[in-house]
């Protein structure tokens, strides 16, 4: 387990693996508290994973960074969010606990036994979602004596709840390996091809299982291989031939479509510092989420 926290005891943050009977279908595990005098709003980019966020008593507000929903903010005590294709802008008053779990959406698939289209581009309470086996656990979690309690009990929680969940196809496990290794760049066509299924049949199942069309889930890749490139140094033509954009133009004009925002007012505020902690992405070297500024 990792654990960082403020002299000042405003935040702190920690971070563990699932144990080995979830990996990798749950990624990891991220435990936060802020106790800060200000709110902070936070931008969180389409990525190729789903999220489930548990709140010790709290509330967040949500709403689309772009798109025709982007003027509906919704507030949650806890939410689930599956694979999203388009930005949102989260925010909260400034004191907020809970843990973050980042789940692969053909894992979701089994652990919440329901089809992931229904949950595409959506984000729902958990309790909504899951009934009975959500019941308590954001209070049971709260109750804990420290993080490493907290990411014990979701072991033993997320296990239990995986034995009796339908399990996807192995075609569909494989696209979603196969998009993710290619970072979005094999066209749907040679993805059938290869998985020994119609184009037609493989957008269904790939759709119940995991959200979100191949084509879409596609490009939610290449705009994340993107941004990784721009932050590794690469400049904005290379980055977009390298991620599979036709010029610097096209990457442009996706990312502002899918974020709302520029490439170059996403680097610059990027790089602003803020009060809480800087780590803020859910991979190394992939930037996820923006944290803006006070």
């Amino acid at each position: 387990m990792r654990y960082t926290c403020c002299p000042d005891g405003t935040w702190e943050r920690a971070a563990a693996r699932p144990a080995p009977a979830l990996r990798p279908g749950v990624v990891g595990y991220r435990g936060f508290r802020f106790d800060l005098a200000r709110a902070r709003r936070r931008l969180e980019l389409p990525d190729f994973m789903t999220t489930l966020v548990i709140l010790f008593g709290q509330r967040l507000s949500v709403w689309e960074a772009a798109g025709p929903g982007r003027a509906t903010r919704s507030t949650y005590s806890s939410v689930y969010a599956g694979m999203q294709s388009r930005a949102r802008l989260g925010e909260h008053d400034g004191r907020l606990s809970g843990v973050e779990v980042v789940i692969a959406p053909w894992a979701a698939y089994t652990l919440f036994r329901t089809p992931m289209n229904a949950l595409a581009n959506q984000l729902v309470e958990p309790a909504d979602l899951l009934g009975r086996r959500f019941r308590g656990l954001d209070e049971r979690l709260g109750l804990c004596p420290d993080w490493a309690a907290r990411f014990t009990l979701l072991d033993t929680t997320l296990t239990s709840w995986l034995q009796d969940g339908p399990h996807g196809s192995a075609e569909v496990l494989w696209a979603w390996q196969r998009l993710n290794r290619t970072a979005g760049r094999i066209p749907v066509h040679a993805l059938a091809r290869e998985c020994g299924w119609s184009e037609r049949h493989l957008e269904r199942r790939f759709e119940q299982q995991l959200g979100l069309l191949p084509k879409a889930a596609a490009r939610v890749l290449r705009l994340r291989s993107a941004v990784g490139l721009l932050s590794q140094g690469h400049n904005g033509a290379a980055a977009a031939s390298l991620a599979g954009y036709s010029d610097q133009g096209h990457l442009s004009r996706e990312f502002k479509g899918m974020t709302g925002w520029t490439l170059s007012r996403f680097a610059r505020t990027r790089a602003l510092a803020h009060s809480g902690p800087a780590e803020v992405d859910r991979g190394e070297r992939r930037p996820t989420s923006l944290v803006l500024p006070d």
